[in-house]
């Protein structure tokens, strides 16, 4: 999604852009992620990016000619606390989002359990809100109308997958694993985790790790159960009922060394941490799991721009989970790092070279 974005930026400011993929267009983790689209971030440059991005989908068609909309609906999200040390960051960064004129708002755990009916008060301190914030009922829709829109501005898309890249006087020749070759002046690696094992082929490290994500889905249930997104930040935990009828949760909690990660062992788990947190889901079965990867940074944050040294490679990664959410902004600032041929339009925060003598930037504490 990311590297679709960055191809439709650059196609329409005339770039000749070649996309390749190793599976197809929209596949891999763009296929599995839900269609999160939210403004509630601690780091101001994340809220910046994500601002961008919402506005760009709440006017996809407009922009980019697509023939589907990705229908943003606005149910809101929803961040709660039961740890006074969680109701104060969480205080703290909707007080900078407000300052910025986001309507965001602190909620008592009264009126939080107004909104969501079942809601355990009596296990919580309160929480955020942002009912700006909402979901993708059609989240396939944002890489297919970015996919189209390049090609249609003479970008071309090729099912191929990269093993290797090489510096060669002054182009990048990138090694297929059909055994061909092709040579570009720039290249844009939006692979996600598999960007680390790429830069590696050219002796370059990266903090990036896979850390895994699943996802469980309810069958059709008719009744609406819960209308925003609540994130249960301190029990990490996700739950939101979306448009197709089925409820969506997710168990975030850091597996210990020797859990159980059996698909049964981990269905109870989400079950009873679900019904212990809202009353309404101790009727609700979870049949079916997905499992997905995020590819991770140690502070949380994306790695956007240019590698010193390495003219014309431009990293799109470390998205964190933010992929789809963030796509369109990240697109444009990635667009014009490989057009600039430098970072001055990327936020420091998430340019590469912050990790350099192992410092790491501010830590995004909002990554769910």
């Amino acid at each position: 999604m990311t590297g679709m974005s960055t191809a439709w930026h650059l196609s329409r400011q005339g770039v000749r852009v070649l996309v390749l993929d190793s599976v197809g267009v929209g596949s891999g983790m763009t296929a599995i992620q839900p269609g999160g689209v939210r403004t509630q971030w601690a780091n101001p440059d994340t809220f910046t990016l994500a601002t961008e991005a919402q506005d760009f989908y709440e006017n996809f068609v407009e922009r980019t000619g697509a023939s589907k909309d990705p229908e943003l609906v606005h149910c809101g999200y929803a961040f709660v606390a039961s740890k006074p040390e969680t109701l104060e960051a969480l205080r703290a960064t909707v007080d900078s989002q407000r300052a910025q004129g986001v309507d965001a708002k602190m909620l008592t755990p009264e009126e939080l359990g107004e909104m969501i009916p079942g809601l355990a008060v009596d296990q919580i301190l309160g929480g955020s809100f942002n009912g700006s914030d909402g979901y993708l009922n059609s989240p396939g829709a944002p890489v297919a109308g970015f996919a189209d829109g390049a090609v249609r501005a003479g970008a071309e898309v090729l099912i191929a997958a990269v093993e290797r890249i090489e510096r060669v006087s002054d182009e990048w020749k990138l090694h297929l694993a059909s055994g061909e070759t092709v040579s570009v002046p720039k290249v844009v690696i939006a692979a996600g985790v598999k960007s680390a094992t790429l830069l590696a082929t050219l002796g370059v490290d990266i903090p990036l790790t896979a850390e895994p994500r699943h996802i469980f889905y309810s069958n059709p249930i008719g009744d609406r159960l819960i209308e925003p997104l609540v994130v249960f930040t301190d029990e990490h935990f996700a739950v939101k009922h979306l448009a197709d009828g089925s409820v969506l949760a997710s168990d975030l909690s850091p597996l210990d060394e020797g859990a159980d990660t059996t698909e049964a062992a981990m269905r109870v788990k989400v079950a009873a941490k679900g019904s212990r947190l809202v009353e309404t889901l101790s009727f609700v079965r979870f049949p079916v799991m997905v499992t997905g990867t995020y590819d991770v940074t140690p502070d949380q944050q994306l790695l956007l721009g240019a590698i010193g040294g390495l003219p014309g490679l431009v990293l799109a990664c470390g998205m964190n989970g933010r992929g789809m959410m963030l796509a369109p902004a990240v697109g444009r600032v990635v667009a014009e790092a490989v057009i600039n041929g430098d970072n001055s339009t990327v936020p420091v925060s998430m340019r590469p070279d912050r990790f350099a003598d192992g410092a790491a930037g501010i830590r995004e504490q909002m990554v769910i």
